[in-house]
């Protein structure tokens, strides 16, 4: 793995620039290795030159390979991992500063998987990080330098996803808020406070979401987190109550009574079922095998 990280004098300069360069890196990951799941406290994007691999974020999985770039929002847990046959090589960029969030997820809120955006001319982003591995200048030409290539890096992302300026700075109040719940369904959210936050009524939100969308931000939400539920249930043995409480629910009563009404079968009995389908079919794989 290489990596180059700024001073700590010049990471100051982070608190009152808008953009500001943080580290950058390079490293060819051997079969399975994996990161997290943890947070930062600054925007990352990977871009990844060869190989797969996989990255968990806010419960979606995404498999990802060559010419995939995938943001991670600071303050947001994820994890990742590369491929056991083909274990993938990236490199990486980070920032922070004032306005690194806005720019980071205006990137998140016009990419078709909202964290990963696809079918990038890899070569264009690892030449350019590559650059910055490569300094060796005084301390001030380097962090000048670091800071051009960041703004080029990110100028030619802006490109790539063709973002209209016009569309960016005023996206309609249901793409904000379908994007707000998207990014932060795991958490408590109410939304009268994300109708604050975009200053309109809580009614007129309801009403121009469920115009664009066919439903109300209310359900959309409730659905997220019973998608992610399922899922939990399914692939792990966690107990209920922390799948309830990692899911922004007030408690495991209020979580399985939303579970079954929208189901019709307890979280305990989905469990159950999902374990017998599972035992079912590595049966029928065993005998088949057997059979052969």
């Amino acid at each position: 793995m290489k990596e180059y990280k700024e001073s700590p004098e010049n990471l100051l300069y982070s608190s009152i620039s808008d953009l500001s360069f943080y580290s950058a890196g390079y490293e060819q990951c051997v079969a399975n290795h994996s990161w997290g799941p943890k947070l930062r406290s600054y925007q990352l994007i990977h871009f990844v030159l060869y190989g797969k691999g996989e990255f968990t974020i806010n419960g979606h999985v995404f498999h990802l390979a060559k010419g995939d770039a995938f943001i991670i929002p600071s303050g947001k847990v994820c994890y990742y991992k590369a491929d056991a046959i083909e274990p993938w090589c990236y490199v990486w960029i980070n920032f922070s500063g004032i306005k690194s969030q806005i720019y980071a997820h205006e990137l998140m809120q016009f990419s078709n998987d909202v964290f990963i955006i696809h079918d990038l001319d890899i070569d264009k982003y690892k030449n350019p990080i590559f650059e910055i591995l490569k300094l060796n200048t005084n301390k001030t030409s380097r962090f000048l330098k670091c800071n051009s290539i960041l703004l080029d890096i990110m100028s030619m992302l802006f490109e790539n996803l063709e973002l209209d300026d016009n569309l960016v700075n005023s996206p309609s109040i249901a793409d904000e808020a379908k994007h707000y719940l998207d990014i932060n369904y795991p958490e408590k959210i109410k939304i009268k406070d994300i109708a604050k936050e975009l200053g309109v009524h809580p009614n007129y939100l309801t009403k121009v979401f469920h115009d664009k969308f066919g439903i109300s931000p209310k359900n959309y939400l409730k659905n997220l987190k019973l998608k992610k539920a399922k899922s939990l249930l399914a692939t792990t043995t966690l107990p209920i109550s922390v799948i309830a409480d990692s899911l922004g629910f007030d408690d495991q009563l209020a979580f399985s009574k939303t579970f079954k009404n929208k189901y019709n079968l307890s979280p305990s009995q989905f469990r159950k079922e999902e374990t017998l389908k599972l035992n079912q079919h590595k049966n029928k794989r065993y005998s088949k095998t057997e059979f052969f």
